[in-house]
């Protein structure tokens, strides 16, 4: 089966979040499972040729929307599995694959470019793909490009289409009027709500919801949350609607690349049953992290890797970690970037605790592999997760999450507390900050208790999310609608 997957991120070009991974992973899921997957994607100013990624010039020209777009080649990491990088300078050599805070002025054309340009890379190469992979808003016009513009091109008569979403808080709202002249569809006379407007506005993710074969929420929990008022971001009874081709897959990782026994980023291995290079890797992570500013380096660590916005939790983080930092009863590490409010709270908290509160702003590969790894507690607080993947590579290292009980998470972790047998991580339900605070003493409880502490390592390392699973359950379903017509 050839799969063509288009996504604003893939891990080791372009990374900001969880889409990067799972872009990558499954096409690797894919082909262990001897699919042929295909991956466009934009050549940002942040990808370069290096000793990850080789660029080859496939001389292939595309004229898209006034614009010409330019196409290398390049592999995943470690695989044949082949990356469409787009070249058009007007469109992506800038920083960042967004545009931060509010997004890009012109990302409605950015992305509708992606979209165009996956289908024009499959014609000149002459390659017919049996499913269409779009994921989130930003590649979710692949699907009315698919139902329209190329319904009739052989290559694409049996093609299927399938949306995945991460998360329907962002939907790509554009401009109705833009949008028409880069795409000509013909929606300015519709009514109120159409297959591309929503509410009077054009909203990517609806028309991909509307032109799918079959919708992906990225776990069961969250294919539940989106037909809710609370979780479904204005969209609930759209998904209500579609509830018959709405599947819920839990996304899985790739472990060979968050392995303790041979992640390259860990100066210090371990194994489950040798764990004493996960404490010297915390003393070594203390050291870096507090420099001169140490004491008591027995305190339970506490480590945050995080896009900072309302989502993950940080509000209720805020007014319930300050009373255990002033007791000096844990330690805290942070890295992350995001929401200039939550940067700035971090920064201040660190410059009242120094002692017990480090803060990295940005993103760093390496130091993120070692709060995962050598924490004693991972906090994930969030206020909705469709899936979560960070969680998941935390367990794999014995660092013990502690999330409240929504989406992906309550998918992934089972409370200690409620089943000592098979518990592998703490879970609180109620978003607030005193939940997240008894969770946090509890946390600290534990940790006094050695023998407590070792079997809820135990437990979390034995907790296995695959990419392979995740991988298999797609290509079930790609496989169900092949065989409809």
């Amino acid at each position: 089966m050839t799969i063509l997957l288009a996504s604003a991120e893939l891990e080791h070009f372009a990374k900001v979040g969880g889409l990067a991974d799972i872009s990558a992973a499954l096409p690797i899921g894919w082909e262990k499972l001897g699919h042929d997957p295909i991956i466009v994607l934009p050549k940002y100013a942040c990808i370069s040729e290096s000793d990850s990624i080789t660029l080859i010039d496939m001389h292939i020209e595309l004229s898209i929307c006034s614009h010409t777009v330019h196409v290398y080649k390049s592999h995943i990491q470690h695989t044949m599995i082949p990356v469409y990088l787009l070249e058009c300078d007007e469109l992506y050599q800038r920083p960042g694959i967004y545009g931060n805070p509010d997004g890009y002025v012109d990302n409605d054309l950015r992305f509708y470019v992606l979209c165009k340009a996956a289908f024009e890379i499959m014609i000149k190469l002459h390659i017919s793909p049996d499913v269409i992979s779009a994921h989130d808003y930003h590649t979710a016009l692949l699907l009315p490009l698919l139902k329209l513009d190329y319904a009739h091109h052989p290559l694409f008569a049996r093609t299927k289409g399938i949306l995945t979403i991460h998360n329907a808080q962002y939907q790509g709202w554009y401009d109705n009027y833009r949008m028409h002249d880069i795409s000509n569809w013909d929606f300015l006379n519709d009514s109120f709500e159409s297959w591309f407007l929503f509410n009077n506005s054009f909203n990517a993710l609806y028309a991909g919801i509307n032109f799918s074969d079959a919708i992906v929420a990225v776990s069961p929990g969250y294919a539940m949350e989106v037909l809710t008022e609370q979780f479904g971001e204005g969209l609930e009874q759209v998904f209500q609607q579609y509830q018959y081709k709405l599947h819920g897959i839990l996304n899985g990782v790739n472990y060979e690349s968050w392995k303790p026994e041979k992640d390259e980023y860990l100066n210090k291995h371990f194994s489950p049953n040798h764990l004493e290079g996960k404490y010297e890797g915390k003393q070594i992570l203390i050291e870096r992290s507090f420099s001169k500013n140490r004491h008591n380096d027995s305190l339970p660590l506490f480590g945050i890797v995080s896009r900072f916005t309302s989502q993950k939790g940080l509000d209720i983080l805020n007014g319930c970690i300050e009373q255990f930092l002033h007791e000096e009863s844990q330690r805290l590490v942070v890295l992350g970037s995001g929401d200039k409010r939550y940067q700035e709270y971090f920064t201040q908290l660190q410059k009242r605790f120094p002692t017990v509160c480090s803060y990295t702003q940005g993103y760093d590969e390496s130091l993120a592999h070692a709060i995962l790894a050598y924490s004693d507690f991972f906090l994930m607080p969030s206020a909705f997760e469709p899936c979560g993947l960070t969680q998941i590579y935390a367990m794999n290292y014995g660092t013990i999450p502690i999330v409240r009980k929504v989406g992906g998470l309550k998918d992934t972790v089972l409370d200690f507390d409620s089943n000592p047998m098979n518990g592998n991580g703490l879970v609180f339900t109620d978003f607030s900050s005193e939940e997240l605070a008894k969770c946090i003493e509890r946390a600290i409880s534990c940790h006094t208790d050695k023998q407590m502490m070792n079997i809820l390592i135990q437990n979390a390392m034995q907790s296995h999310f695959p990419i392979s699973a995740t991988a298999e359950q797609y290509v079930k379903l790609f496989n169900s609608l092949r065989d409809t017509h």
